[in-house]
């Protein structure tokens, strides 16, 4: 399952062409050894855990050592997961037994500048044997390198959370993008993700095999464990649009649609589409369970915005829609907030505000079965229709 923020995003990619990835190690490849056993983060040249916690490494391991290791690639203790890029990745319980907690700790390759914005994406998978599921991730940038003398819950930062349950949920076999864009203080020279506060747990259903042994407990459902892979930093440079003109084909060139059946929106065919069909919007992405539109849905909402300025007489009517999971009240909300969220978008581009409506549907018109995880993908969507008075 792969949302709407963990979609392969390809402007960002182009942007970032040039930048510099402010993380050491994002894919936790450069190990002083290959591990064989748990808790064995310290082989790596960059990360480590700031407290006592004893955080995983997972390394691709050598055929004669795949019998004895219990952190191998793509099978281990904790599940079965092919490493993203390269042949390691990390693991950490978010949660555990009493408030025992793991995190993970790098420092940038140099310090963020006040006022600049910089993008954070990472990769995470749950595991397969994870009994539990949690609400939200931890991201701290810090001013100095953490130490703890405890393995409990790491306190005295101000952790901005990233929302798991709208893009992780219980899947247990992709991985899945996480971002978020962060204003810098100024000094910030350290990174730190883990669990800081969780307010729900999910039981996930999942077991260990009698047959395996983990240190996930078997007989009690009170671990949570997530893989993490792919871990980057770049400074984000907010694009500035000419209104003035038509946008580019090229843009469209460069995105794959979700799915087959996604109609496209170019704007050399916008004029001729024919009243009262419904359109999912193809790149309307929001941080995760908030109605605040990421920067990368501008493109796709400015040429909407330019060709309905060109006409006053078309209207647009936007749908908000989500998943079944959760409680169906705030998927209504969050539903209606993320349709008025595009609507005040086209309105402060200069679209007519009587020509711009809004609705939020919650889960109550599916696409496709929620039973399923591209289901479920596939009914978290924002729809419009473009009419002609």
């Amino acid at each position: 399952m792969k949302s709407l923020l963990t979609s392969v995003l390809l402007l960002i990619c182009l942007q970032f062409t040039l930048a510099q990835n402010l993380i050491p190690d994002s894919s936790f490849e450069y190990n002083k050894f290959i591990p064989l056993d748990y808790s064995s983060l310290g082989a790596n040249s960059s990360w480590k855990s700031p407290s006592r916690g004893t955080t995983d490494l997972f390394c691709e391991c050598k055929k004669k050592d795949k019998k004895i290791s219990r952190v191998d690639v793509p099978k281990n203790a904790m599940g079965e997961q092919t490493a993203r890029t390269g042949k390691c990745y990390a693991g950490i319980f978010a949660v555990s037994h009493g408030f025992y907690r793991e995190y993970l700790q790098t420092p940038l390759q140099y310090p963020l500048q006040a006022n600049k914005e910089y993008i954070l994406s990472m990769y995470i998978s749950l595991s397969d044997y994870s009994p539990l599921a949690i609400d939200k991730i931890g991201v701290c940038f810090l001013n100095k390198d953490l130490k703890y003398d405890h393995s409990g819950v790491i306190t005295g930062v101000r952790p901005m959370y990233i929302n798991l349950e709208e893009e992780v949920g219980m899947e247990t076999n992709e991985w899945h993008q996480l971002t978020l864009i962060y204003k810098a203080k100024g000094g910030e020279d350290n990174l730190l993700i883990g669990s800081f506060g969780i307010k729900r747990l999910w039981k996930t259903g999942n077991t260990v095999p009698k047959e395996i042994s983990s240190p996930i407990n078997k007989s009690m459902e009170r671990d949570a464990y997530y893989y993490f892979d792919d871990i980057t930093i770049y400074e984000y440079k907010r694009e500035v649009i000419d209104t003035t003109a038509p946008p580019d084909n090229p843009y469209f060139a460069l995105m794959e649609p979700e799915k087959p059946d996604t109609i496209i929106v170019p704007p050399d065919t916008i004029q001729s589409l024919p009243s009262d069909i419904v359109i999912t919007f193809r790149n309307v992405l929001f941080e995760t369970g908030e109605s605040i539109l990421s920067p990368l849905s501008y493109p796709e909402l400015d040429i909407i915005a330019f060709y309905m300025k060109a006409d006053p007489n078309k209207y647009i009517e936007i749908y908000g829609h989500t998943d079944n999971v959760g409680e169906e009240a705030k998927n209504l909300e969050l539903s209606a907030n993320r349709a008025k969220a595009v609507g005040k978008y086209l309105t402060a581009k200069g679209v007519i505000i009587s020509n711009v409506s809004s609705y939020g549907y919650g889960s109550t018109k599916p696409i496709s079965s929620n039973e399923t995880p591209d289901g479920r993908k596939q009914n978290r969507r924002v729809e419009f229709i473009l009419k002609k008075r």
